[in-house]
């Protein structure tokens, strides 16, 4: 359980930024483990007792990080491939795999589809529907990150290897060496995001 706390999962429910399956299993959780209510009650009067200081000033660039955040929930509630968000943590898999709808074909007939969603002067986002691995590749100009919408995949990013389903969240930090392998008996479709860095 203590890595459930320590997960960020409960500060992520008290903010109302997880969807509405992730709230039900949070509040499960704290009917089976009262370590985990007590976690969620904690974090609440902490985040009442810190709203009550009125000698806090956000900086600029919190006020700005919390409105882009803002921004990109909203504009994956509307599902608009015209209108995309950047992906981060907090990107609900769901949204995105209606998103993208439009773009990918009813089934792979090759071993890798790609389709390029967005590319403009700050950030290009691609589809990529694959049964193959992806090669070792490593990035000095962009900062990469991927939500797996479908199928499983094993990620080796220098020595750390992570594996990922449907819903699973990647940042890779520039300047490290990294691949996917594709697992299990479907391929894998996600969404890959590179953020270009001035």
């Amino acid at each position: 359980m203590k890595e459930y706390i320590s997960s960020g999962i409960i500060e992520d429910f008290c903010l109302g930024v997880l969807n509405e399956d992730e709230n039900k299993a949070v509040l499960q959780k704290a009917q089976e483990h009262p370590e985990v209510q007590h976690e969620i009650n904690s974090f609440m009067l902490a985040l009442e007792q810190y709203a009550a200081d009125s000698s806090f000033i956000p900086t600029a660039q919190l006020k700005d990080a919390t409105m882009q955040l803002l921004m990109n929930l909203a504009a994956e509630e509307e599902k608009d491939i015209q209108h995309l968000p950047l992906l981060n943590k907090h990107s609900d898999y769901q949204n995105w795999l209606k998103i993208i709808k439009p773009a990918l074909p009813e089934s792979l007939t090759e071993k890798m589809f790609v389709h390029e969603l967005r590319n403009d002067d700050k950030v290009t986002q691609l589809l990529i529907w694959t049964w193959i691995d992806y090669p070792d590749e490593v990035h000095e100009d962009v900062q990469e990150s991927f939500i797996i919408l479908r199928g499983r995949c094993k990620c080796f990013i220098e020595d750390k290897v992570v594996e990922l389903e449907a819903g699973g969240y990647l940042e890779i930090p520039m300047y490290a060496h990294h691949n996917v392998d594709v697992i299990g008996n479907e391929p894998v479709l996600a969404v890959v995001q590179r953020l270009k860095v001035a």
